[in-house]
């Protein structure tokens, strides 16, 4: 009956755990913080819910996932739907409403950084995130708090934000099951070297954040700080060889909760749209998918 058991020493060797010290979980922490501002609401919301899942929330709450969304990115305001995110996160209406209803910053020229434009928007009647918002700042203390308990995909999905692990694929002629596969253990050399040359670590580092033991979740609140919204400097770095974006980064869209650069060229000084009700409607199981919420 032992004849179909085939185990090797590897499969015995208890698998050492990630420290989250790493370079990779590093910068991705280093990144959610430099760039928090100019990410979409939902992102945020998804990052500060975590472990939970904001499809997962929406579907206990008996709410489509795509209203879910789109309330998130303020194409309608869905009150009742809005109030009970809100209690799930812990924090007032207000603060989820100012999150979803300012305009997020940008990204600066190396695409490192979130960047209030210069230019008196608040005279065109917008309000600019800045980092201070408190589920902005919570998002940023449950990635530091978790970071090596969060999939590889998820830490991964980080370091190629505003670029997804979808896009990447396609580039690099891979089909998206393959890397989420490679991601969660299954062996690939080719798909392991090229993310670590996308991501300009060693195939060795890259190899380590996949196959070494993910520490258990913390779990607790996150450290709330309802008083946000005051005055910070957004911008504080990235590690310069984690952000180079691709090439076939995508067009940003006309909407401001949605920009994403479009080319390192065009990213300084590039306009806010001032039509709010405008722009394609972004896939809703975009941000989440993206970072292995759903499939990690």
């Amino acid at each position: 009956m032992l004849r179909d058991v085939h185990l090797s020493v590897a499969d015995l060797t208890p698998r050492p755990p990630r420290t989250g010290t790493s370079a990779l979980e590093r910068a991705a922490v280093a990144r959610v913080r430099a760039c928090v501002a100019a990410m979409p609401a939902s992102l945020v919301v998804q990052l500060a819910l975590w472990p939970d899942e904001l499809a997962r929330w929406a579907r206990a709450e008996r709410a489509a996932e795509s209203l879910v969304y789109n309330m998130l990115a303020g194409r309608k305001p869905y009150v009742r739907v809005r109030e009970r995110l809100a209690a799930r996160l812990g924090v007032p209406t207000g603060i989820l409403a100012r999150l979803i209803e300012a305009a997020p910053a940008m990204l600066d020229a190396a695409g490192t950084a979130a960047i209030v434009p210069p230019g008196d928007h608040a005279a065109a009647g917008w309000r600019l995130r800045r980092g201070t918002n408190a589920l902005e700042q919570a998002a940023e203390r449950v990635v530091a708090r978790e970071i090596a308990a969060m999939p590889a995909a998820t830490v991964v999905g980080l370091l190629l934000w505003p670029d997804t692990l979808s896009a990447w694929a396609r580039g690099e002629g891979f089909t998206s099951s393959a890397v989420w596969a490679a991601l969660a253990g299954a062996p690939s050399e080719v798909v392991t070297a090229r993310l670590a040359r996308r991501l300009g670590v060693s195939w060795r580092e890259m190899l380590a954040l996949i196959e070494h033991e993910r520490l258990p979740v913390r779990g607790g609140p996150a450290d709330w700080s309802p008083g946000g919204d005051g005055p910070t400097l957004v911008g504080r770095g990235a590690p310069t060889a984690l952000a180079d974006p691709p090439a076939d980064s995508p067009p940003a869209p006309a909407r401001p909760s949605d920009i994403v650069p479009a080319a390192p060229d065009a990213r300084v000084g590039q306009a806010v749209s001032t039509d709010r009700r405008r722009g394609a409607r972004r896939s809703p199981a975009s941000d989440g998918s993206q970072l292995g919420f759903e499939l990690g």
